[in-house]
């Protein structure tokens, strides 16, 4: 499984194998540690996600920055696994 997280230095959507405890930023270099930081979806496939980390960034670019409610991340994820099981990657 790859985990979207975001940076701690630069905020910048990254992806991390979930076997990993810590992830080095390719923007800044900073060592984010995976435990504690906010997943905001779970994908098994490096593509996918990766492809959702650079929609999410840039989301929260044209939100200067402000990063997602709860409510939005649940709703992410809602949307996430719904797509999994319409193109059967479940």
């Amino acid at each position: 499984m790859y985990l979207v997280i975001r940076c701690d230095g630069c905020n910048h959507m990254m992806i991390a194998p979930d076997h990993r405890h810590h992830i080095l930023c390719p923007v800044c270099g900073v060592t984010t540690e995976i435990n504690g930081t906010r997943v905001y979806v779970e994908c098994r496939d490096q593509e996918v996600a990766a492809d959702i980390a650079s929609q999410l960034g840039d989301i929260l670019a044209r939100r200067k920055g402000k990063d997602l409610s709860e409510e939005e991340v649940i709703m992410l994820r809602q949307r996430f696994s719904e797509w999994e099981r319409q193109t059967g990657w479940v």
